[in-house]
């Protein structure tokens, strides 16, 4: 990988901000967004080299392309010429796998210019490595976690070869490294204006004969200034466990900013400043230049959003109905309360008046036996009404409701393709809000197919049209979102035989099949 020319640095940077101007018009008109948390070099939470002990959340994608650059001033054992310019750059996806837990990996690539080595690009780590968080309380701000990596060093040429020194150590590895770091953190407000405090510790080792094990110190502070703008500081600190140095090893600190936008895209721009100091009597005299620069591009897509919007919806009309059910269980016990005090008045009238007694008896039983007519009533209205219903029943809802099966025969598909036909689509949303009024019913669109062909295409053909098919009726009725399945059975149930036209084309159906037949009895 050779550097970046200063006119395509210019090229990317203008790119970068035409996209930021033109996430911020298309989602100007849009409701308050959330802005993504900042992340660290591995892709997860955090800051530019420390972690956090939160999360990602399940669902949750980051892309992340990083690069950085310093010059070597002098030339010493253990680094490249004087005046050489050292550039790597990163690639990592992380993925949250579940509300705790964060799986993530990528590679490094270096590129050297005015350096008189025989490998000046290439491919450098390859890291892979998880990251868990304990399950405190939802609203607790304090975050505890662990995280573990193994980096494979498939680099070339490790750019310091002098102890632990460089920014990019880690970066160029030639050997295996096994690393492992607690996590604490400190969370106040949210991404929209909040404060973070990260700390990190661990320890490194490589599989290299007699290497020493490596310390690992770093924390900083975070400050969501406004939705757009985060500002950090941190501070790094590497040096061996048994041998510690930590003057001369590489310290630095890390001021950076990252800008977000609406559509989930964030640019970080930031540097790292050395605060080692010069070794003495050492020929390898300075573990760190004095600055590197650095910046990244990070773009994150949550797979779960529909999914959560859907539970969100569903969770304020159940929460809506849990209101109005409380309400109405008031007024019943006010209406109770009501009924025992004129029940108490009744009581006592009736103890002094035995005639009113005769009479109020006489009265209720006429109640009874007019309320029992009432009722009858109502049984004989009902009953006509169902009748009503039922036959003002389409032929394709009777069908489903006797048999439990209903073939989707007015659905069309081209030879050998998955699309449905746009004549077919009418007719499916007929029957996606014709099946919204059996709420109680689970079904199955079920993919067939004649016996001609590969078998096992046959049955991929089929499970995919049934996919179409389940997928187009939950897009014009929501409601069968988790009532419907789908599954291809390819040419393993025949209706008729396969050995002539009609027989083969009678085969080639989508069906819809009852999965809970018990229920159809409410429904008849």
């Amino acid at each position: 990988m050779k550097l970046i020319p200063k006119q395509g640095i210019k090229s990317l940077l203008y790119f970068s901000l035409l996209i930021i101007i033109i996430n911020f018009f298309v989602q100007a008109e849009l409701a308050p967004w959330t802005p993504m948390p900042t992340v660290n070099e591995w892709g997860t939470r955090g800051l530019t080299h420390t972690s956090s002990g939160k999360a990602l959340g399940q669902g949750r994608l980051n892309i992340l392309v990083e690069g950085t650059w310093y010059k070597q001033k002098d030339a010493f054992p253990g680094t490249l010429d004087a005046n050489a310019d050292i550039g790597t750059g990163y690639g990592f996806l992380a993925l949250g796998v579940s509300n705790y837990f964060d799986v993530f990996g990528g590679a490094n690539f270096f590129g050297l210019r005015n350096a008189s080595v025989s490998d000046k690009y290439g491919l450098g780590t390859v890291t892979g490595g998880i990251k868990a968080s304990l399950p405190l309380p939802e609203n607790f701000p304090v975050y505890l976690g662990a995280q573990a990596a193994v980096l494979a060093g498939l680099s070339k040429n490790q750019i310091n070869t002098n102890y632990i020194d460089g920014y990019n150590y880690f970066e160029t590895r030639v050997n295996y490294d096994v690393m492992g770091k607690l996590i604490e953190s400190v969370i106040l407000g949210n991404e929209n204006r909040g404060f973070e405090l990260h700390l990190n510790q661990g320890v490194a080792k490589s599989t290299e004969a007699n290497s020493k094990s490596i310390l690992l110190i770093s924390g900083g502070i975070l400050g969501n200034i406004i939705p757009y703008l985060s500002l950090g500081l941190e501070a790094n600190s590497r040096t061996f466990l048994e041998d510690r140095a930590f003057r001369t090893d590489p310290v630095y600190v890390t001021p950076f900013l990252v800008i977000k936008t609406p559509a989930y895209i964030s640019i970080t721009a930031g540097g790292d400043i050395s605060l080692s100091q010069d070794r003495t009597n050492d020929p390898a005299k300075r573990a760190l230049e004095k600055y590197r620069v650095f910046g990244n591009l990070v773009f994150s897509y949550d797979f779960l959003a529909v999914k959560r919007k859907l539970a969100l919806e569903k969770a304020k009309a159940d929460s809506t109905e849990r209101v109005q059910c409380i309400a109405d269980v008031n007024n019943l016990k006010t209406t109770q309360e009501n009924l025992k005090k004129q029940m108490a008045q009744d009581s006592a009238i009736c103890k002094n008046k035995t005639d009113s007694l005769t009479n109020l008896c006489t009265a209720l039983t006429k109640r009874v036996y007019q309320d029992s007519i009432a009722l009858d009533s109502a049984k004989a209205e009902y009953k006509r009404l169902l009748a009503i219903e039922k036959e003002r029943r389409s032929d394709l809802e009777k069908k489903l409701l006797t048999t439990g099966m209903l073939i989707l025969d007015a659905v069309y598909f081209e030879s050998g393709k998955t699309e449905i036909s746009i004549n077919s689509k009418p007719y499916l949303k007929i029957i996606g809000k014709m099946l919204e009024r059996y709420p109680k019913l689970q079904l199955e669109v079920g993919g067939h197919t004649d016996n001609l062909g590969n078998a096992e295409k046959n049955y991929q053909l089929s499970q995919a049209r049934a996919d179409a098919v389940k997928n187009y009726l939950i897009l014009v009725a929501p409601g069968l979102a988790d009532r419907l399945s789908a599954r291809g059975y390819g040419s393993s149930m025949p209706k008729m035989d396969n050995r002539t036209a009609a027989g083969r084309k009678a085969n080639r159906r989508v069906e819809l099949k009852v999965l809970n037949p018990e229920v159809l009895k409410e429904y008849n």
